[in-house]
């Protein structure tokens, strides 16, 4: 196995006297898999038939189609699911796949794989907790949990686009992230090699043996997880057949050691997302989702951040408006003139949209915030506070009741700083 060469570019610098952080994601091209890992299993599905002492096929209905086993086979040293129309199980559609009968943990785990990319089906190298949709042990229920999606090709998706994220399913709901990527390949005439690294401190996904993407797992679920491959229609107007390959599936080990030395850069990485740590005067760092009384609020996942969420409007449902705030209680042990910093999330399509206020000691803020119009989360200014020292009660208003996602707060006395980044850990008690 070659080694490869990881490269790590941090850089800060000053622009308008503001800090801000300009991070290069760590370039790293594998031609098997990444430094240091070494196979420890893997299924060439060279057999005549399916290894039974591996694998268990997916049963059941999913989307708008029956899971079958006849739907799953060998030939030619590969894995074929066959996609067809036709009625079974009241379903009008038949996919198929197969779940690994024993869990994994860390690794490295990849495919090869050429896909249909027919419209209407979705296809996936994906890991859960479960064994199957059959799997009940209560223990799962107050467990905390992690869905790992290699790829995903979903439905309404041409020959050149496929999805990979992660998906946290308990505490809190919601994509730790969902990216997608545009290939130059014809994904349903070529084998192209999907792949991602779960470890304790981080994941990577890959592409052919490109990093595409670096995460942080160190608050996320850590658990053991089955390995899926399958394929399901999802939509009641789905081609009427098709057919997916599997050339290989493999995982991957690395020792202690190498792996100590491995993730140093990686961790390095993800660490210089936080930016600037504190300012020259008092910093108050708020995260949203501390606030005890949140009524329509809920907590969740999202782009690797637990976050406050807003409700979305019903069509029919009016909500009062104290049912749209969430609330906190904090003590102010330093008076003075605090300015406001708000961390939440806009897109850069349809911007503008996910809009809320603050109310600072009951009074509200000019400013409306999640209107910043970029792609994810940023900082917004909020104006300046005359705050006594004491009693401070902070409220999320929900003013647009559309999709609004609030990170974290900043209420500082130096008026030339600016935060980036996803800034420092909470200093505050709430009641």
């Amino acid at each position: 196995m070659k080694t490869n060469i990881l490269t790590l570019l941090t850089a800060l610098f000053l622009l308008w006297a503001c800090p801000a952080i300009a991070i290069a994601q760590i370039s790293e091209q594998n031609p098997e898999a990444p430094a240091g890992y070494k196979l420890v299993w893997a299924d060439e599905f060279d057999s005549p038939k399916l290894d039974a002492s591996k694998w268990k096929h997916r049963i059941g209905k999913s989307g708008t189609s029956y899971q079958r086993a006849e739907n799953v086979s060998i030939s030619d040293g590969k894995l074929v699911i066959d996609l067809k129309k036709e009625k079974h199980q009241d379903m009008e559609y038949t996919g198929g796949g197969i779940i690994s009968k024993f869990p994994v943990k860390y690794g490295y785990f990849e495919v090869g794989a050429r896909l249909d990319t027919g419209y209407g089906w979705h296809e996936s190298f994906w890991t859960t907790w479960m064994s199957g949709f059959d799997d009940k042990r209560p223990e799962f229920k107050n467990m905390p949990r992690l869905e790992i999606d290699c790829f995903e090709h979903y439905t309404r998706h041409d020959e050149h686009i496929f999805s990979y994220g992660a998906i946290q399913w308990y505490p809190e709901h919601g994509d730790v992230n969902r990216d997608f990527v545009t290939t130059t390949e014809d994904l349903s005439q070529t084998y192209n090699r999907f792949g991602f690294e779960f470890t304790p401190d981080y994941m990577n996904y890959y592409y052919n043996g490109r990093l595409l993407k670096t995460i942080n797992t160190r608050q996320l679920p850590q658990h053991e997880q089955y390995l899926w491959l399958t394929c399901i229609a999802n939509q009641p107007d789905a081609t009427p057949s098709g057919t997916v390959y599997f050339d290989y599936i493999r995982w991957y080990e690395i020792s202690k050691e190498d792996y100590d030395t491995r993730k140093a850069a990686f961790v390095e990485y993800l660490d210089a997302f936080k930016g600037p740590q504190a300012s020259s005067g008092t910093d108050l760092w708020i995260e949203a989702e501390d606030f005890p009384a949140v009524n329509t609020w809920t907590k969740k996942q999202d782009q690797n951040n637990i976050i406050l969420a807003g409700v979305t409007k019903e069509k029919d449902k009016f909500f009062h408006v104290n049912d749209l705030k969430a609330t906190t209680n904090l003590k102010l042990k330093e008076p003075g003139v605090y300015h406001l910093w708000v961390r939440s999330r806009d897109y850069s399509e349809s911007p503008a949209k996910r809009k809320f206020k603050m109310i600072i000691n009951g009074e509200l803020t000019e400013t409306d915030f999640g209107k910043h119009g970029k792609e994810g989360y940023e900082w917004e200014y909020g104006g300046s506070f005359d705050l006594p020292k004491g009693a401070l009660v902070l409220d999320l208003l929900n003013t647009s009741q559309y999709y609004v996602r609030v990170d974290k707060l900043l209420l500082t006395t130096d008026a030339d700083f600016k935060p980036s980044g996803i800034g420092a850990k909470t200093n505050v008690k709430h009641k």
